[in-house]
This record gives C-alpha cells, sequence and structure tokens, in this order.
C-alpha cells in the first residue's frame, strides 16, 4: 500500500475516532501517532495529494479571562502551514479544534485539500483546556470557570488579530470547524463578521438544550428500519434486569470488558453510546448484525459494541463518565473538561425518548442522571436550560447574519440541533446541505464516495471562492 493511500484511510479512521461520543474525542491517538516513527505516523505526515506536511508549531500567549486588561495567561497550542500559499495576503483557513487533543492543520483533509485549490494559508488553534493548551493540570471545580463559549470565541478574535498584525496574514479569513467546532465556527461568523468572511460549520449543534431526547428518538428511527429496533430494547431491559443484583451487575459487565465502571448508571450511559456512537458515524448494520447473530441478545449486543469501540481505539471504562472525575489530567485528557461545558452551558444531555418503541436506550438514562452526573464531578446543578440561546442561537436568524455554511447527514442524530431546511426559523443568507446517508462530519474527510457528499464538496468550493475574492 502506498503512503498516499495509508494517509488517506487514517484520515477515514481517526476522523471516525474523534467525532465520536458527545464526551469523548480522541485526536490524541493521531498526534501521538504523528510523533512516532511507524509506517502509520509517516503516513498521518501526509497529506491526501501525497505532499509532506510541515506546519509551523508554537504556542501563543493568550489571556485567562479576556474580561481583565491584566489577566493572567497561558500558552495556547497553535499550527500554521503556508505551502499552498502565495503570499500574506493570500487567504486563510482558520481551522478551530474543538475539545480534543488538536492533530493541527491536517485535522480536516477536505479543509486542507480546499487549501490547495484555493491556494490558502492553513492555521489551527488548539481550544482552551484541551491538549497541550491547559492553564493547568489540576482541574477541580475552581480552576473550570474560564472554560466557557464566550472565552473561547475572545480567544479565536485574539489569536487572528495577532497573526494578521504580526504575521502578516492580510488575506480573507474563513472558519471550519465539525461538532462541537462547527458550533464555534457559526457562532465566530455571527460574533466577528469584520474577522472571518464566512464559516463552514459541518454537523453543528447551536440550539443549547439540556433535555436532547431527540438524539435517542433518531437513532431508535435508524434501528427500527428491522428487527434490531426490538432486539436492542430487548437486550437493554435484559440488561437492566441483570443490574438489580451484585451477581448480575458482575457478570453483564464482564460481559462488556466494563467491570471496572462501577457506577450502574455509567454503565447504562456506556452501553447507549456503543449504539448511539453506531448510528452516528454510519456503523449500525455493522452492530445489528453481531446482535442478531447471536443466541444471546445480551453477548450480542456486547459484541456489537465493543466493535465500534476497538474500531476507535478506545475501551468501555475510558467513554464512562467516570472518567471525567480524573482532577490532574494530561494532554490526552478531556471527559472532565467536556462535561463542565455540558452542565455549565450546552446541555445537551442524551436522555432516553420515553419508554416504548421509539426509544433504543434505558430510561433510566434522564435528566436526574445527568444532574446527579453534575453534582457528583463539580459540586454544581446542571445549567438553566437553554440559559445562552438568547446570545447565541436566536441571533443567527437576524437578516444581520451570513455567510454561514451548515452542513449536515441524514444519518446523524445531531442534526436536530443544527440548522436545516424546513426548521420554524431560517436565514436566506445562509447555505444549507443536508447530505442523504451520510453520518456525523463526514464532509469534512476526503475519504468518502458518497454521492451527497461529494455533490456538496463541489458547491461549498464555490460559495467560498467566492467569499474570498
Amino acid at each position: 500500500m502506498s503512503f498516499k493511500l495509508l494517509a488517506m484511510g487514517l484520515v477515514l479512521t481517526f476522523s471516525f475516532s474523534a467525532m465520536a461520543i458527545n464526551h469523548g474525542l480522541f485526536y490524541h491517538k493521531q498526534s501521538l501517532l504523528m510523533q512516532s516513527g511507524d509506517l502509520r505516523g509517516q503516513a498521518l505526515k501526509l497529506r491526501a495529494d501525497g505532499s509532506m506536511r510541515s506546519a509551523e508549531i508554537g504556542f501563543f500567549e493568550q489571556k485567562l479571562d479576556h474580561s481583565k486588561s491584566l489577566s493572567k495567561t497561558f500558552k495556547q497550542r497553535f499550527f500554521i502551514d503556508s505551502q499552498y500559499a502565495v503570499d500574506g495576503n493570500s487567504p486563510v483557513f482558520y481551522i478551530i479544534c474543538g475539545e480534543w487533543n488538536c492533530a493541527g492543520t491536517g485535522s480536516y483533509s477536505y479543509v486542507e485539500n480546499l487549501a490547495k485549490n484555493l491556494k490558502a494559508h492553513l492555521v489551527a488553534l488548539e481550544h482552551r483546556f484541551y491538549g497541550e493548551s491547559l492553564p493547568t493540570t489540576n482541574l477541580k471545580s475552581a480552576n473550570l470557570k474560564h472554560l466557557n463559549l464566550d472565552a473561547a470565541i475572545n480567544d479565536l478574535a485574539s489569536f487572528q488579530r495577532h497573526m494578521m498584525d504580526k504575521r502578516g496574514f492580510k488575506g480573507q479569513w474563513v472558519a471550519f470547524g465539525g461538532s462541537y467546532a462547527g458550533t464555534l465556527a457559526a457562532f465566530y461568523r455571527e460574533k466577528h463578521p469584520e474577522l472571518v468572511a464566512g464559516a463552514l460549520a459541518s454537523s453543528a449543534p447551536v440550539l443549547m438544550k439540556n433535555e436532547f431526547f431527540e438524539y435517542d428518538a433518531h437513532v431508535a428511527k435508524v434501528v427500527n428500519k428491522t428487527i434490531c429496533g426490538d432486539n436492542i430494547r430487548e437486550a437493554v431491559k435484559l440488561i437492566e434486569e441483570k443490574l438489580e443484583t451484585a451477581e448480575g451487575a458482575l457478570e453483564v459487565k464482564t460481559i462488556f470488558k466494563a467491570t471496572n465502571v462501577a457506577n450502574d448508571g455509567d454503565f447504562l450511559y456506556v452501553v447507549a453510546d456503543m449504539l448511539a456512537a453506531a448510528v452516528q458515524y454510519g456503523r449500525d448494520a455493522v452492530f445489528c448484525k453481531a446482535l442478531t447473530s447471536s443466541q444471546d441478545l445480551v453477548s450480542g449486543y456486547a459484541k456489537g459494541g465493543l466493535t465500534v469501540l476497538n474500531a476507535m481505539r478506545t475501551t468501555p471504562f475510558e467513554i464512562s463518565l467516570a472518567v471525567a472525575e480524573r482532577e490532574v489530567v494530561t494532554p490526552d485528557d478531556n471527559m472532565r473538561q467536556w462535561m463542565w461545558q455540558s452542565c455549565r452551558e450546552f446541555g445537551w444531555f442524551q436522555v432516553a425518548n420515553g419508554t416504548g418503541s421509539e426509544s433504543s436506550r434505558s430510561s433510566k438514562i434522564d435528566l436526574e442522571y445527568h444532574d446527579q452526573v453534575c453534582q457528583r464531578l463539580y459540586q454544581i446543578p446542571m445549567g438553566i436550560d437553554g440559559a445562552l440561546n438568547q446570545e447565541w442561537y436566536l441571533p443567527l436568524f437576524n437578516p444581520t447574519a451570513s455567510n454561514i455554511i451548515f452542513t449536515n447527514g441524514s444519518n446523524d442524530p445531531w442534526l436536530t440541533l443544527s440548522v436545516v431546511e424546513g426548521d420554524v426559523r431560517s436565514n436566506e443568507n445562509f447555505d444549507l446541505f443536508m447530505m442523504a446517508g451520510a453520518a456525523h462530519c463526514n464532509d469534512l474527510t476526503l475519504a468518502t464516495n458518497l454521492p451527497s457528499v461529494m455533490a456538496a464538496h463541489a458547491k461549498m468550493e464555490a460559495i467560498i471562492a467566492e467569499w474570498i475574492k
């Protein structure tokens, strides 16, 4: 296999693993491989066109508190790749990294290829409190107060102004992000149209709400197309019954290789997330085949779920909320930070959609469980439902808001929190793409043969080319 083909395949693999679950992203696997000397590590240094990446990596002295002129600072990691650019007036594609250890300018292979076509600089900024941009490695609750949406947007603006003024990047800037980073891309354009000409917000949740039952409803809709849905609900019922006794709990957690997940609620969430990830990333057929091919539904569910987690290079414990109890973190950790953001601002708690055929997860995964998680982790209740919508979400639909591309895959459970055609609220200044058969953030990778994604790519390139004229 050539380096180029291997690199393309790895982009797909790590795009899948990185965009996995609401509270667990794993881009650090990619960055670790890039530091290694093996074949996969070398392939990850290659762009999709076969050329070698030669990105500058540095640290920017960023204010911890943007409201104070004499605030303490922290070192925020950035990446720059100017191989495709002509000069300082070339456009700049601003890659926004979300709640993970940032993989740099190669995070999104579609954007990297777009930079080649449109002769743009690539600049990536790591999110505060993630990866190597940690103000402190001790993340007790008091130290997390500067981890919020407003600070993240201010970070982007502060660093961009530095790049324009001190580094001479004077061309048109365009923001790019997927999932939560897509949320940031949309809000960055909303708040700073004077800085960015437009934004691509891929699979971006922008509506904030605590009770995200629509996620489970979407998962159920997908698996209900076959007998798999009924089998899943029966398996979940059997798992709940086993958890009623200490012996049964040990037995079922052993089957799922999750004996180190002590809290039964956390375990039920792991069970639900296994299926959710399969649906979110188009692996539901693989999951259901494993489930239905087994005479024992519980073992079949575990087999399907573990197959998904193995593809993500992770384990049941590492996606459990128990991981967020770690107060001392490394650049590879992100669960505690992300759950803080969920508890304080976003919500997006994936709860059961009732108890009937339109649900796929245990009804025990409800708002009360998530409130207990917030109390357990940070000694705080969950935030007020939708408290940020007035400041962030609703302004998206003002006539002055423009130049945002919202892309969503029809198989993605997150699309109900994004902006799509047919919504009650709309903005004719946006470009909306619903990609048939696509999953979460499929459009950010070149490693796809879905006609709907390839068609969207061509249209998006034309739109962005107009923005940067």
